[in-house]
């Protein structure tokens, strides 16, 4: 089902938020899970629910234990489903065990049990008695709920140090806003035409335009910072780490630029017609161009030490690997490369027009065609492994992750795939009112960049704790 964000006011930045299906909007998101104590049934207290008009009060009643957990099971029902290796039978709950058994065992074995529950029988669990409350919010077992997620945790915090519960939950929140496509959306205003490129990290976006500048725009702001320039032509594509910046442009020339100071340190010439992308290591810089050449470059000196006659049509997108570099080109093929050699390791023909976009993370390559499909591509072997169906025009740019792949068309959407079935899971229609040139994302974000001139952030995390996500 198609999303459609907010229309755009003229507004430096404006924040809204919507919902995959109306649905969503009865439960707010502190009621996703909940460690309820264990009660006395015999002495109820009036509950509240949330209707769609709001929180009525409901009258206290005589209801019968098994129709309590009725409406606990209806609640929790709404969490995502699982295959856990240890749920609740609820027949038993309901019956009530004639003796607590867990609560006559040590803390540490009760715990090791609990923790092989899901979550919504955990839930469950936690209403059983007072004994087991205590145990449900044990941090370890919120911790082995966890572990099945890649969590940004530096080295060295020790595990026992963090609240395991609030970062479940917070990772929980923040699933759910994927899977429902819930976001918070900023516009980035500043720019006087087209939005070639970006790359952004937790504080920072960087921007390259058609008006010839690079951008830089606080995140905690959404506020132009710094404006840098130096090409003479469009900037068409840039990559950054904490050191250095480079940028390639229509002017057919890149610009090395000092991160700390902003100024630039060298430009490099070579190509003869415009750099249409560009990455770097601590080695080299490479970057490719509409003249049909990938050109290898020194990242000390600036000194050109490898020209590859690379492709029949412009060369559009390269992504290295160490020592490997794929290539996408206009004229419908991926190779891979070795950069020490100049050699051609594999040519991955499938698409039936040429390629905007590719990505390599060293053991898959996924691709975007003006055939309108993404296809994902097993690296050694060469197959094609799968091909993502959607798009109604040209697939301009992608990125992706273990999980998922994010994709933007000329046909002014942004789509987010599952990169393991290739299912279409959300689908962004009114981000942008125009071409789509390129887009990136993390764990909390979706930036895209387009002709409408304007930078979009979607925002899955607005109001959680993103330390760790």
């Amino acid at each position: 089902m198609p999303l459609t964000l907010p229309s755009f006011h003229s507004m430096q930045h404006q924040q809204d938020f919507f919902c995959l299906s109306p649905s969503d909007s009865a439960m707010t998101e502190n009621d996703f899970f909940k460690i309820r104590p264990y009660h006395n049934t015999k002495k109820q207290m009036p509950i509240l629910a949330k209707s769609r008009r709001g929180m009525r009060p409901m009258r206290s009643s005589t209801t019968s234990t098994a129709s309590q957990k009725n409406r606990k099971l209806r609640y929790y029902s709404t969490l995502p489903a699982s295959k856990p290796a240890l749920t609740m039978n609820h027949s038993f709950s309901q019956q009530g065990p004639k003796k607590d058994f867990i609560s006559l065992l040590p803390y540490e074995v009760a715990s090791q049990i609990i923790s092989h529950l899901d979550l919504s029988s955990l839930c469950q669990a936690s209403t059983v008695s007072r004994s087991w409350y205590s145990i449900s919010r044990s941090n370890e077992i919120w911790r082995h709920l966890a572990s099945r997620w890649s969590l940004n945790i530096p080295q060295h915090i020790y595990p026992h140090q963090l609240d395991w519960y609030h970062l479940y939950k917070q990772r929980h929140i923040l699933n759910n806003r994927w899977e429902n496509g819930r976001v918070a959306t900023h516009y980035l205003i500043g720019h006087i035409d087209s939005v070639y490129c970006l790359q952004f990290d937790k504080q920072k976006i960087i921007t390259g335009s058609r008006d010839r500048t690079i951008k830089f725009w606080d995140l905690s702001t959404y506020q132009c910072v710094q404006t840098l320039y130096g090409h003479e032509g469009s900037v068409l594509c840039l990559n950054y780490n904490d050191h250095i910046m480079v940028s390639g442009s229509s002017d057919t020339t890149l610009i090395v630029w000092n991160m700390k100071t902003l100024q630039p340190i060298m430009r490099l010439r070579g190509h003869s017609a415009g750099v249409l992308d560009v990455c770097f290591d601590d080695r080299f810089i490479i970057s490719c161009s509409k003249d049909k050449t990938i050109r290898i470059w020194d990242i000390n000196s600036g000194r050109l030490l490898r020209t590859i006659l690379a492709h029949r049509g412009p060369v559009n997108a390269i992504q290295l690997q160490g020592n490997k570099l794929v290539s996408a080109s206009g004229d419908a093929l991926i190779k891979m490369w070795d950069i020490m050699t100049g050699e051609c390791l594999h040519k991955y023909a499938g698409h039936t027009r040429g390629l905007a976009c590719v990505r390599y993370d060293g053991t898959k390559i996924v691709s975007g065609s003006n055939d309108k499909t993404i296809k994902v591509w097993d690296a050694e072997s060469g197959d094609c492994l799968m091909s993502c169906e959607g798009h109604t025009d040209l697939v301009r740019t992608l990125n992706f992750d273990n999980d998922r792949i994010v994709s933007a068309s000329y046909d002014q959407s942004i789509r987010v795939w599952d990169i393991k079935t290739g299912a279409c899971l959300l689908n962004f229609q009114s981000g942008h009112t125009s071409w789509v040139f390129d887009v990136h994302f993390d764990s909390t974000r979706i930036v895209s960049a387009s002709q409408d001139q304007r930078v979009l952030v979607m925002d899955f995390a607005t109001g959680l704790d993103t330390q760790f996500l």
